[in-house]
């Protein structure tokens, strides 16, 4: 690898030479075909709904930026659908057919809070690309749900900058309104890639834990129905290093394990160390033989080039005119306390609404007062990272919520309260905030690295 091929993420994860390539049945090495031909590294392959076009990351000489391509099944000519500044990686497709994509790419060993932070786009066959998240943190991995959400990696913000990362999994509308924490909150593994959507109510993904080996990481999943309750290990028989799952036809799995300590292959199979790929069955109880192995090759990420259901689609309430939302905060003094649905010892009396990059750097936009039901409704410049403090009568913190999530121009956003409960419903009453008109906190714009591109 050449000093210029070592500079970002990807770079790290796809070296020079790496390539994307198309198998058929009985899935032979030898027969399998390069689509990426041309390009001097390439990886990532995601395929769309119809099945008609496959995207991946590629870089056409060594110290180009990454970018995404498109072909289909058949090969043919390459398009370069990104021409990102700073590149583009991490494609997926929404139902309407538009690219979603995260820029720029990080390079190595920056952290999730530090350097040009990568944000979601979204962008129209020939069209733009427009901009989705507006966090303080790095937005990576998009995949689509099939309800049409865009679930992402993203960190959980920390008092404390000099904690590690708690990457957790979010979800967003596909023009970037209502973020939503959808799974994972220090329950294991801090360290999280590649989420995707099964076919059994689930969603997959890989975990790893800080100080574990470079690249060594395991599969798990949680139930869509309890995501904050239901982490637990993917596969019930032990396995090696795995480096991608994707779901497969008749509710199989399409993962790559290392070939390294999986026992009952037949001898030579396949080169020690090397990663293959497996159609594994959600309840097999053991690994079985590879269903494409190629020696000379690590062969680290499969998807299924094949037709099936397309995600919803999403009907947007944006107002692209306008430059601020609303929040309505149903009640403050409704917390989770360590994991617990709980009401602070103290009560609320108004609530400091914060912006900043979540780096120590946070500022007051101003402070909204609270009703009597612990309500409060607030108008806030759009497309900045947002966080509140709950203070009481005397101007204590008593808890705070650093810059970490967003609204878009237009959106109205409503909330449970402070550090919102996992899975817990409001009471359907119409909180006294909504009665009044909401407050402003609009005369401090957005610094200019706030921006949106």
């Amino acid at each position: 690898m050449s000093a210029a091929s070592s500079h970002d993420i990807l770079d790290q994860r796809y070296p020079v030479g790496s390539r994307v390539v198309i198998a058929l049945a009985p899935f032979r090495p030898s027969d399998a075909r390069v689509l990426s031909e041309g390009l001097a590294a390439a990886g990532g392959p995601v395929v769309s709904p119809s099945g008609n076009r496959i995207l991946f990351v590629g870089k056409a000489q060594a110290g180009d930026t990454w970018q995404i391509y498109e072909t289909k099944p058949s090969g043919g000519r390459l398009k370069s659908v990104t021409a990102m500044d700073g590149g583009a990686m991490d494609p997926a497709i929404l139902s309407n057919g538009d690219l979603v994509f995260s820029s720029p790419v990080p390079k190595a060993g920056e952290s999730w809070r530090s350097g040009k932070l990568p944000a979601l786009y979204a962008q129209a066959p020939q069209g733009q690309p427009r901009r989705l998240t507006f966090g303080s943190t790095a937005a990576v991995e998009p995949t689509v749900l099939g309800d049409g959400r865009i679930l992402f990696v993203s960190a959980r913000l920390s008092t404390n900058p000099t904690d590690a990362p708690n990457l957790a999994l979010f979800t967003v509308n596909n023009d970037g309104t209502e973020v939503t924490a959808f799974a994972l909150d220090r329950d294991g593994a801090p360290l999280v890639q590649r989420p995707r959507e099964l076919r059994d109510g689930r969603v997959g993904f890989l975990a790893t834990d800080i100080g574990t080996p470079a690249g060594e990481m395991w599969a798990e999943a949680v139930r869509t129905a309890r995501p904050f309750a239901s982490r637990a290990k993917l596969f019930s028989f032990p396995v090696s290093q795995c480096r991608s799952v994707e779901p497969a036809e008749n509710g199989n799995l399409l993962v790559s394990f290392e070939t390294r300590a999986v026992s009952g292959l037949p001898a030579g199979a396949a080169q020690a160390g090397s990663f293959a790929i497996y159609r594994v069955g959600t309840n097999a109880a053991t690994l079985g033989q590879p269903l494409f192995d190629d020696p000379a090759w690590n062969d680290i990420e499969a998807a299924r080039v094949a037709a099936r259901a397309n995600p919803m689609g999403h009907i947007s309430a944006m107002v692209p005119t306008k430059k601020t939302g609303t929040i309505l905060c149903l009640n403050a003094n409704f917390i989770r306390l360590r994991g617990t649905n709980n009401t602070q010892v103290a009560k609320a009396a108004r609530v400091r609404v914060l912006t900043g990059d979540g780096v120590g750097s946070a500022r007051p936009l101003g402070e909204v007062p609270l009703r009597a039901d612990g309500s409060f409704l607030a108008e806030v410049p759009a497309d900045i990272p947002l966080g509140f403090e709950s203070l009481d009568a005397d101007g204590r913190v008593l808890s705070q919520l650093a810059p970490a999530f967003w609204v878009r121009p237009g959106e109205n956003r409503s909330c449970l309260g402070c550090h919102e409960p996992y899975n817990r419903s409001p009471r359907n009453v119409r909180p006294l905030a909504a009665f009044f008109p909401s407050v402003k906190l609009t005369e401090k714009p957005p610094t200019v690295a706030q921006q949106v591109p």
